[in-house]
């Protein structure tokens, strides 16, 4: 398989059973013949970021900020996603894609989260993230288990996940009442 290029929307298949990704919709950072990573879009903590921030990083995030679980694999520490540029603040990141970036820089936060989530997308406070070895993910896709959707940056950073997991599949043209599945569950 020729390396997919990043970013793009890993959709669990219906049939995928796995409690870390059944339902999920994974923003795809990078997927290489060393690997691939990414960050689970439609999973939330119960509690909001504010709650489990240590100060001061508490006050730099909206109340109504969520944490998203990006993965089964820990991390350190937290790391925001977000698309478009920051203005007026000094803050490192990574550039995954032309416009998406991944920082660890506390300064971030005000920037990124200072505004209610249902703004508009701009960015996801995440702890954890999804890899796959060399030649897992592409095994995992020759399963079955994976279906592949073009990035959308609506779906990416929507400010709700609910019914995030059946919009990926629309995307695809897939309902899941058409394969017999019935209704789902929130993600």
């Amino acid at each position: 398989m020729e390396d997919l290029r990043a970013p793009y929307l890993l959709i669990a298949a219906p049939s995928l059973r796995d409690p870390n990704f059944e339902h999920s919709v994974v923003l795809m950072g990078r997927h290489t013949s060393e690997g691939a990573v990414g960050w689970i879009v439609n999973r939330v903590l119960e509690k909001r970021a504010v709650e489990l921030l240590a100060e001061p990083f508490a006050r730099a995030v909206h109340p109504l900020t969520p944490l998203h679980l990006g993965g089964p694999v820990s991390t350190d520490g937290l790391l925001v996603l977000f698309h478009g540029a920051v203005e007026g603040v000094a803050v490192e990141f990574q550039e995954l894609a032309q416009g998406l970036r991944l920082s660890t820089t506390p300064a971030i936060l005000s920037e990124v989260f200072r505004e209610p989530p249902t703004r508009g997308p701009r960015g996801l406070l995440i702890h954890g993230y999804a890899g796959w070895g060399p030649g897992q993910l592409e095994r995992e896709m020759e399963e079955g288990a994976w279906l592949v959707a073009p990035y959308e940056e609506e779906l990416a950073f929507s400010p709700t996940v609910d019914g995030c997991w059946e919009r990926g599949l629309a995307l695809l043209g897939i309902t899941p009442g058409a394969l017999g599945l019935g209704p789902t569950r929130a993600n």
